[in-house]
């Protein structure tokens, strides 16, 4: 029987698992853009995508071993690493003036027609590809590598960012710990969580305090990209509304 202490370790250890199948897959992705065609590289791109495949519902039955794995809350099937970053045409671009923000601010894309979302997740490189997929759909980036970092971006920014993408499993303050200190910053902010296992109570809790959704790791270029805009398209809605009844 394991004890506390173990499941927790094993949680994490799930956690970091999909954080790094979350690298391979968009690392694959974006080398398949680069040496795709011939049928050599397509077989080794199939055997890449068997293998996160595999590896992927190893780490599920490592959580639902020790009991925490929950269909609502978990990752789907890891992403087939197969396109490009996927364009959406159809959102509206930004109504209001284009700002690169602070000058201590290191902006991706700061002349971006689309909205500004700030990352956060302390794995580098799943950061990197992130902010780069939304940087080459039209987005401005920021990125913040703990909660700390992103709690002194969103006071410097707080007007200009629209929604922010946060990890669940961080050092020192977790996705929970960072969400109740950004709305007290900004009882209205924006947020949607990061994760490959969130602690199904926490995730309640954090839906029950305005948490906008949830996209679970390791996700798809697609994926990304239809749950950002979606979200804020379901934003900008709310805001129409709400000025047609004032």
């Amino acid at each position: 029987m394991l004890d506390n202490e173990e499941i927790r370790w094993v949680k994490s250890t799930a956690n970091e698992l999909n954080n790094l199948l979350q690298v391979i897959s968009e690392s694959g992705q974006f080398l398949e853009t680069l040496h795709s065609g011939s049928a050599e590289s397509t077989k080794y791109f199939n055997i890449l995508r068997n293998g996160i495949e595999r590896a992927s519902k190893v780490t599920r039955m490592m959580v639902e071993r020790v009991g925490g794995y929950n269909a609502e809350v978990s990752h789907s099937p890891a992403p087939a690493v197969v396109s490009p970053a996927v364009k959406t045409t159809t959102a509206a671009p930004l109504s209001t003036p284009v700002s690169s923000g602070p000058p201590d601010v290191k902006m991706a894309n700061p002349s971006g027609p689309r909205e500004l979302v700030m990352i956060v997740d302390d794995e580098d490189f799943v950061t990197m590809l992130a902010q780069r997929v939304l940087a080459d759909d039209g987005y401005r980036v920021v990125t913040a590598r703990d909660g700390f970092q992103a709690l002194e971006l969103y006071r410097k920014l707080r007007d200009q960012i629209s929604l922010i993408i946060l990890d669940f499993t961080m050092p020192v303050m977790d996705g929970s710990d960072v969400f109740n200190e950004l709305l007290q910053i900004n009882p209205q902010v924006s947020v949607v969580l990061s994760s490959g296992f969130a602690e199904q109570d926490r995730l309640r809790a954090m839906l029950a305090k305005g948490m906008r959704g949830f996209i679970p790791k390791p996700y798809t270029q697609e994926k990304l990209l239809t749950q950002i805009r979606t979200t804020l398209d379901a934003l900008q809605a709310e805001k129409t509304g709400q000025r047609r009844v004032i």
